[in-house]
């Protein structure tokens, strides 16, 4: 092997290394996250059946949703928590800031909001969904492809 190619897999060994320490470090962050992500989809599925049920949509499943969430998994969120990781140990070394912790607690919030929105969406009749509604959007409308404004004036 030449000398390009020894240097090139000495850097490569070298990145793999730093990279899986810092993935072993933001585990238990990312399995928390991805739990979330796959709630969340789990209930926007349960959304378009309940939907279906009450003959407003067709309750299909929607491989582009799905797939939005696959990238999240794969690449946003071990990317986000990645970075957050270095920033600590590079940037706030010794300081008392949790930056990989913030980060994941960010993503879970946006997450559990995410799932909130789809159980009590289609749920007009629960008291508990009524009250919810006032501060969250409707995700009805995004399954049923059209502004429930529009029908709310009918």
């Amino acid at each position: 092997m030449n000398e390009t190619g020894m240097a090139i897999k000495y850097v490569g060994c070298l990145l793999a290394g730093v990279i899986s320490n810092a993935l072993l470090n933001i585990a238990p962050l990312a399995v928390l996250c991805f739990s979330l992500v796959l709630i969340d989809c789990i209930t926007s599925w349960r959304l378009a059946v309940r939907l279906k049920k009450q003959g407003k949509s067709s309750g299909k499943f929607r491989s582009d949703k799905f797939g939005r969430a696959v990238i999240e998994m794969a690449i946003i969120i071990p990317t986000a928590l990645l970075i957050a990781h270095f920033m600590q140990l590079y940037i706030f070394e010794g300081s008392n800031v949790h930056l990989p912790q913030i980060t994941a607690g960010v993503i879970c919030f946006w997450q559990i909001w995410s799932i909130l929105e789809n159980i009590s969406s289609g749920n007009r009749d629960a008291a508990w969904a009524k009250i919810l509604q006032k501060v969250m959007i409707d995700k009805a409308e995004r399954h049923l492809d059209i502004n429930l404004d529009e029908m709310k004036k009918i």
